[in-house]
């Protein structure tokens, strides 16, 4: 039988049988105080010690935040039962360890959502699977949109350093800091943790990778659909002293200081973010403070100061939504004069800019894909000029049956956690071979930052010699990167190579 019961540094937790009784799963465990009243936008603080058992059974309230369940994988993603409360710095472990000296590998899973939304238990992310390959797993709910992100003055001004903002990437220093005092009461391995997440999520790995406030927290790291630094700008991560001149909270919120703003409802707080004219007021982004953020993503990376672990880096084939572009040609021709300056029009006619609208429009429909693509190549490119070692690159393509939506921003997590059984769509037994496959992929790395292992396609890792990337689709296989002109464009640029 699994541990039912840890004691952790706060007191005893007793956890609750899984769908399978050979896991053990403990819900709602606090690795935070609630950061309300007087604690909305400040950092973490440690939990409350609690006497007696404390019941994880069940799953704690998610951040407040505007779910827009209309788009096109709506029927993916049901709304939770869980309320929104800003109580909400909880996290969940799936563990089949019989014994607290098992010293299993752990994965650290950060949840997406465009910074905005999510929650650390979405049906995609349960941790049977994975506990049935002999790894523990770890979600959390952290603060999102403007109650994690927000950047003010009198928010710097109350601070000991002097910095406000990035409340969201300390929420997720403060839960792996917990994992890694506790989670051997569990049977996990403090030293062999691994840090992952999709979208957000893996942009938030990145940064993890980058702060020096998790140096020597984790050995490994995962980041989909995201990192890799060049999502939409080559220096989209600004300077605390340009973000405290920008946020408006007159327009953001209605108020015109912080302690009218705490005083807002949380919900009244989501509503007013809401409107339109809100837009621009604040932006939910991490910001370089000079302590969480010693520098910007992009100047950390280029000078060879991340953390030196082993990384998969990957994305969809078919990445849409959040990612993608109006085809509007009067704002994109703006934003490519600003990024590139006098280097503009050799990126626009690359974007075929110059031909006809279908041309430009053909472009801007395939340019999620092709951005997630290019910080794949920076990362591994980087990773390999500072003599470090590679990372694992893989394009997951499998077209999800179903419908047209393909190979979707966010598809492959049914797979690597092997919750195929929880979605609606089609599935065959193709496509559970693939989810086997995936997940022996994503276990053999957790446990030993090595993918490879009996009975799967060999994965090689990624170099400028031989550039190739693991197809995950039905015919899972190695194959070449295959960068175009323009994401070779981008990369020389981000790299300075221009």
């Amino acid at each position: 039988m699994p541990i039912h019961h840890a004691q952790t540094r706060f007191g005893m937790v007793a956890g609750v049988a899984a769908g399978n009784p050979a896991v053990a799963v403990f819900r709602g465990i606090p690795y935070a105080a609630p950061p309300v009243g007087e604690l909305r936008w400040c950092p973490p603080q440690p939990p409350l010690p609690w006497e007696g058992v404390r019941r994880a059974s069940e799953f704690s309230g998610i951040c407040p935040q505007n779910l827009d369940l209309t788009g096109s994988n709506s029927k993916e993603a049901p709304p939770p039962f869980e309320p929104m409360s800003e109580d909400c710095l909880y996290l969940n472990i799936w563990t089949p360890a019989e014994a607290p000296d098992e010293r299993l590998p752990v994965l650290f899973w950060i949840h997406g959502g465009a910074n905005v939304t999510g929650y650390g238990h979405m049906p995609q992310f349960d941790g049977e699977g994975l506990a049935g390959r002999g790894i523990i797993l770890v979600t959390f709910n952290w603060r999102v949109n403007i109650f994690g992100w927000l950047v003010h003055r009198e928010l710097s001004a109350e601070s000991e350093r002097g910095i406000s903002g990035n409340y969201a990437l300390l929420d997720q220093i403060a839960a792996l800091t917990w994992v890694r005092e506790n989670i051997a009461a569990f049977g996990g391995d403090a030293d062999n943790i691994t840090v992952a997440g999709e979208s957000a999520g893996g942009s938030s790995t990145q940064l993890m990778c980058m702060t020096p406030l998790t140096r020597d927290l984790f050995r490994n790291a995962i980041m989909q659909s995201g990192g890799g630094f060049d999502l939409f700008s080559s220096a989209a991560m600004g300077t605390l002293e340009e973000e405290e001149r920008r946020v408006d909270l007159e327009r953001a919120l209605g108020v015109s200081n912080i302690a009218e703003a705490r005083k807002l409802d949380a919900m009244e707080i989501i509503r007013r973010i809401s409107r339109l004219e809100a837009a621009g007021a604040y932006i939910p982004m991490p910001v370089a403070d000079g302590y969480v953020m010693p520098g910007t993503m992009k100047e950390i990376a280029l000078e060879n100061r991340y953390h030196k672990v082993n990384y998969i880096i990957g994305y969809t084939e078919d990445e849409a939504g959040m990612y993608d572009m109006p085809a509007d040609r009067e704002w994109f021709l703006q934003e490519q004069r600003a990024e590139y300056g006098a280097l503009a029009d050799q990126y626009l006619r690359l974007c075929r800019f110059l031909e006809d609208d279908d041309a430009f429009r053909a472009h801007i429909k395939g340019r999620s894909a092709e951005l997630l693509k290019t910080g794949a190549l920076v990362w591994a490119d980087l990773l390999e000029s500072h003599g470090n070692q590679t990372p694992y690159v893989y394009c997951f393509t499998r077209q999800m049956p179903g419908d047209n939506a393909g190979a979707y921003h966010s598809a492959e997590l049914w797979y690597q956690f092997e919750t195929l059984n929880r979605n609606w769509r089609p599935f065959t037994g193709a496509d559970y071979e693939l989810s086997a496959r995936m997940a022996g992929l994503w276990a053999n790395f957790i446990k030993t930052g090595d993918p490879n292992g009996a009975g799967l396609p060999r994965w090689e890792r990624y170099t400028q010699a031989r550039p190739l990337t693991m197809d995950l689709g039905l015919d899972m296989r190695m194959k070449d990167f295959s960068a175009n002109a323009r994401v070779e464009f981008r990369r020389d640029y981000v790299l300075g190579r221009l």
